[in-house]
């Protein structure tokens, strides 16, 4: 009789041991996991934080092609172009970049619209679905731009017209904020959408990545 007892007492301490154990994993997963909301939270708040850049002076009557620094930057070509779908890269301009595509050509001349401080032209490259949550720019100078990397995403066909997927990234030297104020001397990607849904091809949607290059 005893060692009956025994062996139900021991079953009970066992099973009650495998409770203990089960509670302590069980309560390890909930506590990793509320580690990991809190660290993700901390991640993503740091990466909306604003980061206060210093400005170099806006002249906006500087013709920035009479600096000679910035022109060095921009010699021998500044626009590099991949196509994701096979890794290729090949350096491109202005005069080239049509034979990429009418998208290319269209993502060109806007960075010469910014180049050239023209915020009337760059104001005519967006949509009215992307005025419908932004707000045309006011005017900026001629910024310096150069560095500039232009990359193929993908396309998608509607029923009547196709919209594209580009990353667009570029550096400012001496930026003065006129034009951008979340970059300083580095740059951050951006994804831009393009579509010809209104018969011509205009920009739906600019996402900016958070993270700055160095």
């Amino acid at each position: 009789m005893n060692e009956q007892n025994n062996s139900i007492n021991a079953k009970k301490r066992a099973k009650k041991n495998l409770l203990i154990a089960i509670a302590i994993i069980c309560a390890l997963i909930v506590l990793l996991l509320i580690a990991s909301i809190i660290i993700d939270s901390i991640q993503e708040k740091n990466d909306i934080t604003e980061i206060d850049y210093d400005f170099y002076p806006a002249d906006y009557n500087e013709d920035i092609f009479n600096d000679q620094e910035y022109t060095q930057l921009i010699n021998g070509g500044f626009i590099e172009y991949t196509d994701s779908t096979t890794n290729l890269t090949i350096g491109i301009n202005r005069e080239t970049a049509k034979e990429h595509g009418d998208t290319v050509e269209f993502i060109v001349e806007m960075i010469y619209d910014i180049i050239y401080g023209d915020h009337i032209s760059y104001n005519k490259n967006f949509s009215d679905a992307y005025y419908k949550s932004n707000s045309p720019l006011n005017t900026f100078t001629m910024q310096k731009i150069y560095d500039v990397k232009i990359t193929y995403i993908s396309e998608e066909s509607e029923s009547n017209y196709t919209k594209y997927l580009y990353c667009l990234e570029y550096k400012i030297y001496e930026n003065n904020g006129t034009f951008r104020r979340d970059i300083g001397e580095g740059s951050k990607k951006q994804y831009v959408t393009i579509s010809n849904a209104n018969g011509e091809l205009l920009i739906d949607s600019i996402s900016t990545v958070k993270t700055a290059a160095k």
